[in-house]
């Protein structure tokens, strides 16, 4: 058997076995309160079964094992093949990455004529582990493999980051065969959320509002859904709520937005519902003490066919109930003084920074977000045929321009007819919109046969916010040496270093000016 060890950013694959951070021993390190992680390629198995012992982790140290699983990155959706340039894409397709994280049975999955299997391998550190170099050994079938754990005395701060990705209970049903009310159910929906809580996020979507005309322009409402699922998100640690969106567009060319099902918007029925259901939903928040803890979406990207009609919803919403905080994910247009929360994508951010920065001065909050853009050159974004630090720096970019949240659309939100594990650029449809997304864009989880199983781009991510958080902690004590540090690596949404030693040692640089 043999083996390799190669750094937690950047991908690997099945085919491939020698990296820009191949080495033959793990020299990892960590914060207090985070993760020293790295892969662990094999080839040359003789069987999937492994064996794997630790030896000589220090006290407060625990490690978490997971079997690398490939899946397919079909196609490079959105880069023409006479336009690519470096990274862009890093692989071109098709080819299988090792993007799943599935539950370690003492096996690994084993691939092509090398008998190719790996792990990844994280090393919990508790926040009150003594801080120390700790060398350590990993034996895998007998093989003895050195390691080098570094932790540094900082510790990891407190969440302050805003992050909300939408989470489907679909596939509860769909790929886990399990009946909504039941505690089989229950309990694997727990599973998921825990899972997004594992890279931080903090935020949900909600709905579960129920409503009935029950005579013309008259209306009652029944919120004990969203009271439910409120209360369940709460209990699995969530702390932030995203209220359903108050409107809906039936065509992407179209200026109308609608209302509970066909209303218009500005029409006098669509005054009546608001002026109802508004008052109504925020004595449900008030009684619970929720309001300050909910945004709520207007009409999910707005565009120049519907921005004057968005702005006048906006502010008719602000006329009935200015306490509850409105927030969209949008592009830069017409849409001045709308929000009170802004989540422009981030390509739009990099292009109109400075008068997004007047909503701001104006007492507005700004975040960014990605989805199936931006597929620019450059442009960082989560994507399976991106460099795995383009997810990395995501949250970077929330330090540099203080953007306090971050939003994208999916993290299990896998589309009809769609297997992860196979296809990854799936159709997807948008109110009249049809296109294909690029991979990675539906899911940063996968339906594993025990429940949610991680990916290397949520561990990335996960990776990402905390940087966040220490950034956050050493401007405090100096401003200057943390900006420094992070324009050594990340200087714009377009423009980050993508060698994954000079990252690597700008995150040490980080932890130790904290220590």
């Amino acid at each position: 058997m043999r083996y390799t060890v190669v750094s937690s950013a950047e991908y690997t694959y099945p085919d491939i076995f020698g990296y820009p951070t191949s080495a033959r021993e793990a020299d990892v390190f960590s914060a207090r309160g985070g993760y020293a992680s790295w892969q662990l390629l094999f080839r040359d198995l003789t069987s999937p079964a492994v064996d794997v012992k630790f030896s000589s982790l220090p006290a407060g140290v625990t490690p978490e094992i997971y079997a690398l699983r490939s899946v397919m990155v079909e196609r490079n959706h959105g880069i023409p093949d006479d336009q690519r340039k470096p990274h862009w894409p890093e692989r071109v397709a098709p080819y299988r990455l090792y993007d799943c994280l599935r539950t370690f049975d003492g096996t690994v999955d084993t691939e092509g004529d090398e008998k190719q299997g790996g792990l990844y391998i994280a090393l919990k550190v508790e926040r009150d582990a003594e801080p120390g170099i700790y060398p350590f050994t990993v034996t895998v079938n007998g093989c003895e493999i050195p390691g080098r754990l570094e932790i540094y005395a900082a510790k990891l701060p407190e969440e302050s980051l805003t992050m909300i990705l939408g989470y489907s209970r679909a596939p509860l049903e769909k790929w886990h065969h399990l009946t909504p009310g039941t505690p089989e159910y229950d309990a694997m929906d727990r599973k998921y959320l825990a899972a997004l809580r594992r890279m931080h996020q903090n935020m949900m979507y909600v709905g579960g509002v129920g409503a009935k005309e029950v005579a013309p322009n008259k209306w009652e409402f029944d919120f004990s859904g969203l009271i439910k699922m409120i209360e369940t998100y709460r209990a699995a640690g969530m702390k932030y709520f995203n209220l359903p969106s108050v409107g809906w567009r039936k065509s992407w060319n179209e200026s109308t937005i609608l209302l509970r099902g066909s209303i218009p918007s500005m029409s006098y029925e669509g005054y009546c519902y608001l002026t109802q259901y508004l008052p109504a939903l925020k004595a449900v928040l008030d009684e619970r003490g929720w309001t300050k803890d909910c945004v709520m979406g207007v009409a999910d990207e707005p565009n120049a066919q519907n921005a004057t009609e968005f702005r006048a919803l906006c502010g008719l919403i602000h006329r009935i109930v200015p306490e509850i905080r409105l927030c969209d994910a949008m592009s830069y247009g017409n849409l001045h003084g709308a929000l009170d929360v802004w989540v422009p994508l981030n390509a739009e951010y990099d292009k109109h920074r400075a008068e997004i920065e007047t909503f701001r001065q104006n007492g507005a909050e700004i975040w960014h977000y990605v989805c199936c853009g931006p597929r620019e050159y450059g442009y960082i974004n989560r994507f399976m045929d991106y460099p795995l630090l383009s997810t990395r720096y995501l949250h970077w970019g929330n330090y540099k321009y203080n953007l306090t949240g971050f939003l994208h659309w999916a993290a299990n939100c896998y589309q009809p007819g769609q297997d992860p594990f196979e296809l990854n650029c799936p159709e997807h449809h948008n109110t009249d919109a049809v296109c294909f997304l690029p991979a990675g864009d539906t899911h940063i989880l996968y339906p594993g046969s025990d429940g949610p199983w991680l990916s290397i781009r949520l561990e990335a991510e996960r990776e990402s916010v905390e940087e966040y958080e220490l950034l956050r902690a050493l401007a405090e004590k100096d401003k200057a040496l943390a900006d420094e540090i992070c324009g050594s690596v990340f200087r714009s949404f377009r423009d980050v270093e993508y060698d994954p030693a000079v990252f690597t040692a700008a995150k040490r640089r980080l932890l130790a000016a904290l220590s």
